[in-house]
């Protein structure tokens, strides 16, 4: 093992020792001679590969200069032009543009970097990459890792650099380099508005528990709060203090208590950086969807909320209770195709062995008492019958179900969809999750709040739909079971974006309640340790 990394070390070595080095006496650095001119030697020479420059994206560079006949974009015979540098400045902030900082590409860089040839290929360059990563993503999750860079539409290029002349809104701009999705836009301009011009914090906080250390962690609070810029350093008296936690706590999803919990302290720990690498993770999980239909359901796991459009207009907002971090709420794609009246809820396996079991070892009647019948195969069995205790979770032979009622795990109404992992979304005789701030708390489905509502919407909309929304109602309160098949069956979304917009274009940031962002950011490199 230890003879392979050598060797790779050594084929490193010799790799770098044999890259090609910059002639600083090559003509195309003579600034007597026309930019124009050096630019199509500098073609003619493969001046990128000297630089080390990707090779995908050399290839579309050299080919958008010859289309334009050579004619530079940035610079002038000697330096950058205002165009140039007003571009040279903005990629100064790749966070602010929707980027990981550590994606733009490197090239080789020495005393000749800052001459006007080799900084009119490199800003072209960067362009076409970040076009190209803006519209189709820059992760391979397949691979766990960055995509190469690729060639690029040459077209587009030339009408972003045409276009860059009259720009008046920089983060507008660039958010229209990706999906045409108003979320996806909307985050892509208060991102830029959050982060460019500004330095970003690399300070990640370990504010302890109020019970551990009381004072430690109102000290290290403040510091976070006076980092992140929601305190000033001259006024940290207890009223300013407690304001500006609140406000924090209304920008990180959470209810604005002033209480330092679990997702207060895990939010303050968190830095600037951290977070604005937590929306471009946001941005980029955007870029993964497919296009959305005119009418769809979308669930956003982190954000607890469930949306129903109609035409592209949102006719519906619900809270959700998703799933806790042990039982994951799933993302994925499906068609809502059937609405359920006074559904029954059969246990999985999962929860029967070790919920249902050790519930009915302690307290025999706890199957009555809920409403629960016992089948072993297709065959009902009587659980007083049972000796619970020769049973463990690991042989529990049985199948459990709960019947229809007021106390049914599902509620009144269940709204099923196809998908391998067997969640779906439902009502719950359990209201109180609802008025909490962080909602995840089921075994994996999505309860909905005011799901007789968001029932009642979608037949009242559903074509030729023999059941009525009074029909529904008229089943309800008549405790019949009954599967409502739609007509249209309506797609469905369950997402998981962490960073989302206000309605002032503020960036809000929900916890990351199953630690997806952080592995997204470790597999990229971005923050192997926080």
């Amino acid at each position: 093992m230890k003879t392979g990394r050598l060797l790779l070390l050594f084929l490193a070595f010799i790799l770098i020792r044999c890259a090609p080095s910059i002639d600083k006496t090559n003509l195309v650095f003579d600034k007597k001679v026309a930019l124009k001119k050096r630019i199509g030697m500098a073609v003619e020479s493969d001046l990128l590969a000297t630089l080390q420059i990707p090779e995908g994206l050399r290839d579309s560079v050299y080919a958008f200069y010859k289309v334009r006949d050579f004619r530079p974009v940035w610079a002038n015979d000697s330096v950058l032009t205002q165009k140039g540098m007003i571009w040279k400045e903005l990629l100064e902030y790749p966070c602010a543009l929707g980027l990981p900082d550590n994606r733009p590409f490197t090239y080789k860089e020495d005393s000749l970097s800052s001459s006007s040839i080799i900084q009119e290929f490199v800003l072209t360059a960067r362009l076409a990459q970040l076009q190209q990563d803006l519209k189709v993503g820059f992760l391979d999750t397949a691979a766990n890792h960055y995509r190469p860079v690729t060639s690029i539409d040459l077209k587009t290029l030339s009408k972003s650099i045409w276009q860059m002349d009259t720009v008046k809104n920089w983060g507008h701009w660039f958010a229209q380099m990706g999906p045409a999705r108003p979320e996806y836009r909307a985050l892509a301009t208060a991102l830029f508005n959050y982060a460019y011009h500004k330095k970003l914090s690399a300070i990640h906080f370990e504010v302890p528990a109020l019970v551990e250390d009381s004072l430690r962690s109102l000290e290290l609070a403040e510091e976070s709060l006076i980092d992140k810029g929601y305190l000033d350093a001259k006024k940290t008296d207890s009223a300013s203090f407690w304001e500006a936690m609140g406000h924090f706590q209304a920008d990180n999803g959470l209810k604005a208590d002033g209480v330092i919990g679990i997702y207060t302290r895990k939010a303050l720990d968190e830095s600037e950086r951290y977070k604005c690498h937590r929306a471009i993770l946001s941005l980029e999980r955007w870029r993964w969807r497919t296009p959305f239909p005119e009418r769809y359901l979308w669930v956003n796991i982190p954000e607890y909320k469930l949306r129903i459009f109609y035409n592209d207009t949102l006719f519906s907002e619900h809270r959700v209770v998703v799933g806790k971090p042990e039982n994951q709420t799933p993302e994925l794609s499906s068609r809502l195709r059937a609405i359920v009246s006074m559904p029954f809820w059969t246990q999985p396996h999962s929860i029967a062995s070790k919920e249902f079991l050790p519930a009915i070892q302690r307290n025999s009647g706890y199957a009555a008492k809920n409403h629960y019948k016992v089948y072993r195969g297709e065959t009902e069995v009587d659980p007083a019958t049972i000796d619970w205790k020769r049973y463990k979770e690991k042989n529990f032979p049985f199948r459990v179900r709960q019947e229809p009622g007021n106390d049914n795990a599902l509620g009144l109404i269940k709204f099923e969809f196809n998908n391998k992992f067997g969640v779906y979304i439902h009502d719950t005789p359990s209201k109180g999750f609802f008025s909490k701030d962080i909602r995840a708390y089921s075994h994996g489905c999505v309860r909905c709040q005011m799901p007789d509502s968001l029932a009642r919407f979608i037949l009242s909309r559903d074509g030729r739909q023999k059941m009525t929304r009074d029909s529904l109602d008229t089943l309800i309160a008549r405790k019949e079971h009954r599967s409502i098949v739609l007509n249209k069956p309506i797609p469905i979304q369950l997402d998981y974006i962490t960073v989302v917009t206000s309605e002032n274009g503020k960036l809000v940031f929900f916890p990351d309640v199953y630690d997806r962002d952080e592995k997204y950011l470790k597999m990229i490199k971005i923050y192997p340790n926080n």
